[in-house]
């Protein structure tokens, strides 16, 4: 299999893909969910990944897995630098289009972007028709039921990951069984849900095998969910 980039290109991507632990650890956990749900990563995948900010989760795909990388955002093409020439942008409104032509997607990831989309039915079709048969969505979003809501909403304190004005765009929340059922009504099947960590990521103890065992096992309590779905064959 060969890669998308040499292999001066590939060593030096290891190097630029060192990433804030607390980043690098959700986008593994995410990848964990994906590969143990069945996915294949090799320099075979065409990964596009929307709202790609500036490839940092790109750069860690190609580097562990030699994928092709594809991302997308809002910000112009003309502000990428030759320094990641290694995987492809393009500008797009996520909310009324999906960039890259060429049909067929292995996977698409959308982390953290579900919530700053006002058409989520629109969004999820796209992806759907965008993806191969048997090719894989991966998402994170906040959980509007997460322990500190429980806790504190009844308290009279607003929920977290909601807003009542227009800061970061937060248009729209799940929790664990409306963001399941909805990706079963566009179509996906396999559906596996677990949260990013159960202990605040903030705390020593947010990355600890502990934490993440309770995610796996009661994601409906974790401030942010991440789902994998399969488009069927």
């Amino acid at each position: 299999m060969a890669r998308w980039v040499s292999d001066a290109a590939f060593h030096s991507l290891r190097k630029q893909a060192m990433l804030d632990p607390l980043d690098d650890f959700r986008f593994q956990r995410g990848i964990d969910l994906l590969t143990n749900a069945g996915a294949v990563l090799d320099a075979d995948v065409t990964w596009l990944d929307l709202g790609c900010h500036q490839g940092q989760f790109l750069k860690k795909l190609i580097a562990q897995y030699s994928v092709r990388g594809i991302g997308s955002d809002d910000w112009n093409a003309a502000q990428k630098s030759a320094a990641d020439s290694h995987w492809e942008y393009f500008q797009a409104d996520l909310d009324r289009e999906l960039p890259w032509p060429e049909p067929g997607v292995d996977v698409i990831s959308a982390l953290e972007v579900l919530e700053h989309m006002i058409d989520t039915d629109g969004f999820l079709r796209r992806i759907f028709d965008k993806l191969k048969p048997d090719g894989w969505l991966l998402l994170s979003t906040p959980n509007i039921n997460c322990l500190r809501n429980r806790v504190m909403v009844p308290l009279g304190v607003y929920p977290t990951g909601l807003e009542y004005r227009n800061q970061i765009h937060h248009v729209r929340l799940y929790n664990a069984p409306a963001l399941r059922g909805h990706l079963i009504e566009h179509g996906f099947d396999d559906v596996r849900i677990i949260g990013v960590s159960f202990l605040p990521l903030s705390s020593p103890v947010g990355v600890s095998a502990l934490s993440m065992h309770l995610a796996d096992r009661l994601p409906e309590w974790c401030n942010n969910i991440i789902a994998v779905a399969r488009k069927p064959h």
